[in-house]
């Protein structure tokens, strides 16, 4: 007989990422930037650069002209899949709100952080008002 042993789950997490930037067009910047990035993952995805061995795991040339464009430098090959995973991103004002059922969202912490926001993380199974309030 063979047991198997696995790791998985089944619960979403259900995360809410938010962002409070200094002003407005920091909050602007980031959006837009996760867009530029998201687009250019996608590519590089239809290319198996964002999902390969670690030992394979690289940019290509072009996110990494993006990326140094963008002048982004918290970001490892990594963390642009996190892009590609099925989220919700609205902006409003100064805040960037993320909501995701996925455990790992280093990019866009990394991309709030290094744009000077304040970052709150939370499950909006333990805070389900929160989730939808924006202030």
């Amino acid at each position: 007989m063979k047991i198997w042993n696995g790791y998985g789950s089944e619960h979403s997490m259900n995360l809410v990422l938010i962002g409070r930037f200094k002003q407005i067009r920091d909050a602007e910047k980031v959006e837009k930037d996760i867009t530029k990035l998201t687009a250019q993952a996608l590519e590089d995805d239809s290319h198996s650069l964002l999902f390969a061995g670690p030992e394979d795991q690289r940019f290509s040339e072009k996110m990494l002209s993006l990326m140094s464009n963008l002048k982004l430098l918290t970001l490892e090959p990594s963390d642009l899949g996190q892009l590609l995973s099925e989220h919700n991103i609205e902006r409003k004002d100064d805040q960037i709100t993320v909501k995701t059922d996925e455990a790992e969202v280093s990019a866009f912490v990394k991309l709030f952080v290094e744009a000077g926001a304040k970052v709150e993380i939370f499950s909006a199974h333990d805070y389900p008002s929160d989730s939808d309030d924006e202030n």
